[in-house]
C-alpha cells in the first residue's frame, strides 16, 4: 500500500466563513471552534499515523514472506547432491564429484562419465529444479536450445560456446551435461593486483568477449545478462578459450522461419543483473542486439578497474539508471574521460543503434586495436592471469601498509572504512 500524503484542508470559501463568524458567539464560540478543530485535527492525525504504521508494516511482512520464501526455495535452502551420487541417461552414468556452484534455479556440478573405459573424462553437469507443483521452468530448455543451434555453426564460430554432451532428468531437476571450463573472468579479475586488468588483457578480453557475442546474435538470440561472471575462460589446451555461458534468460530475437526482427512488447519486466543492465531494461522497454553491446560496454570499462563505474556499488535502480544515461551523454567520470578516443568512439556508437540495426561488430573490433595502439598494448602479451606473478614495489607495499592502518583506526572509532555513497556516485 504506498504511503498517502496528507494536504491541509482548504477554506470553504468566503460564504462559509462568513456562515462560522455569524454562528458564533463572541471569544467563547471562537474558542470553541478552535477547540473542535483541534480535536478534528488530533483525530485526523491519529488515523494518518495509525495508517502509515499498517501500511509499513504490511510492507515489512511482504518482505519477511519474500526473504522466507529465498530462504525455502533458494540455493542455500536446496539439497545438493553428494560426491559418488549417480546419475543415468539414456546414453551413459555420471558420478557426482563436487559442487562447482549454485544459482536462483538449480546447481552445477563436477561430474565424472563412468562408462568410458578408456579414459575418466570430467564434464559440468547443470540442473533445473522443478517450479512449484512440479512445472517446468523452461530455462534449461533454452540454453539446450542454444546449445543445438550452436553445433550447426562452422567450427571457427563455435569455439564460444561449450558443447553439450548429454541431458537428462528426475523427478526432482531437469539437467544437462556440458563440456568442463575453468573459472569466470570476474573471479580472474578479482585476483588481480588491485583487481584491475592490464589494458592489453582488456582490450583482448573485450575481442573475444564481442565476437562470442556477436556470434550467438548471428544464430538469432539475445544473451539479456551480459556480465564478466558468465564469460569464463577453457582447460587444457583451451585454456586461452573465452567462452560465453548462462543462457537461462535469453530471447529469440528474430522469428524463427521468416527471420524478420520480432515485434517488440509494449512492457517488459526487469530482468538482468542491476549493474551491467542496459538502459532500456531499467525502462521497460524491450531488449535487442544493441542491449548486449552496453552491457558489453559496462563490463570493459570494469576491466580497466573492478567497480570504477560511478553506480557500480549501489543497487538502487533509479541512481543506476541516471549514472548510466549520464555515461552516453559524455559525462564521463575522470577514468572514462582518460581512456583512449576509440573507447569513447564506442560508446557513442553503441548509443546510436537502432532497435532492429544490425551491430558492426567489425568496427568495434577494428576501435578496440586503436585503443591498445595508441596505450601501446601489445595484443601477443599473455593474458594477465598467465604471467609470472609480479613482486609488489617497496611502494606498493607501503602504500597497503597505509590503507591497512587507516581502516583499522576507523574501525578502533566505530567508523566504516566502506567508501561514502557521496563518494561512489562522483561526477
Amino acid at each position: 500500500m504506498p504511503f498517502q500524503k496528507c494536504s491541509p484542508r482548504k477554506s470553504k470559501g468566503k460564504e462559509d466563513d462568513e456562515k462560522l463568524v455569524e454562528s458564533g458567539s463572541g471569544e467563547d464560540s471562537e474558542d470553541s471552534d478552535e477547540e473542535d478543530m483541534k480535536k478534528k485535527a488530533t483525530k485526523k492525525g491519529a488515523k494518518v499515523s495509525k495508517d502509515l504504521k499498517e501500511a509499513k508494516k504490511n510492507q515489512e511482512s511482504k518482505k519477511v514472506k519474500k526473504v522466507k520464501r529465498k530462504m525455502l526455495t533458494g540455493p542455500m535452502a536446496r539439497k545438493k547432491m553428494s560426491p559418488g551420487v549417480i546419475i543415468n541417461t539414456d546414453l551413459h552414468k555420471y558420478e557426482i564429484l563436487a559442487v562447482l556452484g549454485a544459482g536462483g534455479f538449480g546447481d552445477v556440478y563436477k561430474v565424472q562419465q563412468l562408462d568410458n573405459s578408456e579414459k575418466k573424462i570430467s564434464y559440468a553437469l547443470k540442473t533445473e529444479t522443478n517450479g512449484p507443483n512440479g512445472k517446468s521452468l523452461n530455462r534449461l530448455k533454452v540454453e539446450m536450445t542454444i546449445f543445438e543451434e550452436c553445433e550447426r555453426l562452422p567450427i571457427e564460430r563455435k569455439r564460444h560456446f561449450v558443447e553439450m554432451i548429454d541431458k537428462g532428468r528426475t523427478e526432482n531437476f531437469k539437467f544437462i551435461v556440458m563440456e568442463l571450463v575453468g573459472t569466470s573472468i570476474d573471479n580472474l579479475q578479482k585476483k588481480m593486483p588491485r583487481k584491475r586488468f592490464s589494458f592489453s588483457t582488456t582490450i583482448k578480453l573485450g575481442l573475444e568477449t564481442v565476437e562470442a557475442i556477436g556470434h550467438l546474435h548471428d544464430i538469432g538470440y539475445i544473451h539479456r545478462d551480459i556480465k564478466p561472471q558468465n564469460f569464463t575462460v577453457g582447460v587444457a589446451e583451451k585454456a586461452d578459450n573465452i567462452y560465453l555461458l548462462d543462457f537461462g534468460i535469453a530471447r529469440r530475437y528474430i522469428e524463427k522461419y521468416t527471420k524478420a526482427i520480432r515485434i517488440p512488447r509494449r512492457q517488459v519486466k526487469f530482468i538482468g543483473t542491476i549493474r551491467f543492465a542496459s538502459r532500456n531494461c531499467h525502462l521497460g522497454k524491450e531488449q535487442s542486439r544493441r542491449d548486449d553491446l552496453e552491457s558489453w560496454l559496462y563490463m570493459l570499462l570494469e576491466f580497466t578497474q573492478y567497480a570504477i563505474l560511478p553506480w557500480s556499488r549501489t543497487i538502487n535502480r533509479e541512481i543506476v539508471l541516471r549514472e548510466k544515461q549520464r555515461l552516453f551523454n559524455g559525462k564521463f567520470i575522470k577514468h572514462v574521460a582518460d581512456l583512449p578516443s576509440p573507447i569513447h568512439r564506442i560508446i557513442y556508437y553503441i548509443d546510436d543503434l537502432t532497435f532492429q540495426g544490425t551491430p558492426d561488430y567489425e568496427y568495434i573490433g577494428v576501435a578496440l586495436k586503436r585503443a591498445a595502439a595508441l596505450k601501446d598494448a601489445d595484443l601477443n602479451e599473455p593474458f594477465d592471469w598467465k604471467k609470472p606473478k609480479e613482486v609488489d614495489s617497496e611502494e606498493d607495499v607501503e602504500s597497503a601498509k597505509k590503507t591497512r592502518s587507516t581502516r583499522s583506526k576507523k574501525k578502533a572509532h566505530g567508523g566504516s572504512s566502506k567508501p561514502s555513497k557521496r563518494k561512489t556516485m562522483r561526477d
